[in-house]
């Protein structure tokens, strides 16, 4: 009986260790819902490249618009997302979250002129009409726990968010201050963006065949941040545009 045991001890080791091993030899490809011209994508391209080599992995980070990222994932077709909030572990509990985000984002409103919008529900007060970039899980259940006071829909990206007000067919835009790419950045100049509403903390996730890499690349993220990698891109990515 207990060579038996042994014996089944021995193999399930090999048989983790095995995996292991063919996690770290295949380039693990991430997707993100950011533009790759965005602040937010540039950091997070960084900062995934960093993690997996501290971590002894080859990694890639994709721009996957709209819900594609999310449909890849789940197929299988990619192994994992940047860029996702806490909660997004209650829509899909078989994933893996690293333990502390990765960033902190900031949402904004823009409209046509100041509205002093500085809250969800005061966003509910001053606009009708409001868009949002597709594929962002946490906008989606904001804008539509504020039914019927406002009637929100996603478009593609944050520059087309932002026509939308810029065309007065919408009242505001909620936008993701790291989102905005160099192609958008001009139109904000053209109208008004709010103080930050609501701060985003933003994690990696993992498909559940690649969960036992969460504590891995957890424990690397730790070091990254006590050696200060995080804010030198921080400052690289924001502060310096």
């Amino acid at each position: 009986m207990f060579r038996l045991q042994s014996t089944i001890l021995i193999a399930a080791t090999l048989a983790v260790a095995g995996n292991t091993h063919a996690q770290a030899g295949k380039e693990l490809v991430f997707g993100t819902t950011h533009e790759e011209n965005s602040p937010l994508f540039l950091y997070a391209s960084a900062y995934l490249q960093q993690l997996c080599t501290i971590s002894g992995r080859r990694c890639a980070l994709q721009s996957l618009p709209g819900r594609r990222s999310e449909a890849m994932l789940a197929a299988g077709n990619i192994d994992g997302e940047v860029g996702r909030v806490k909660g997004y572990i209650q829509k899909h509990p078989d994933y893996a979250r690293l333990d502390e985000p990765f960033i902190v984002s900031r949402t904004r409103i823009f409209t046509r002129t100041d509205k002093d919008i500085t809250s969800w529900e005061s966003l509910a007060k001053n606009a009708r009409t409001v868009s949002y970039k597709r594929g962002i899980y946490l906008y989606q259940q904001r804008l539509e726990a504020l039914q019927p006071a406002i009637q929100p829909h996603d478009v593609q990206s944050e520059t087309a968010c932002l026509q939308m007000v810029l065309a007065a067919r919408d009242d505001a835009c909620v936008f993701d201050d790291g989102g905005i790419s160099a192609d958008a950045k001009p139109l904000l100049a053209q109208g008004h963006s709010s103080a930050s509403l609501e701060d985003l903390p933003l994690y990696i996730y993992l498909r559940k065949d690649n969960a036992a890499l969460a504590p891995i690349l957890s424990d690397a993220a730790r070091r990254m941040a006590a050696r200060g990698v995080t804010a030198q891109f921080y400052r690289k990515f924001y502060e310096a545009k």
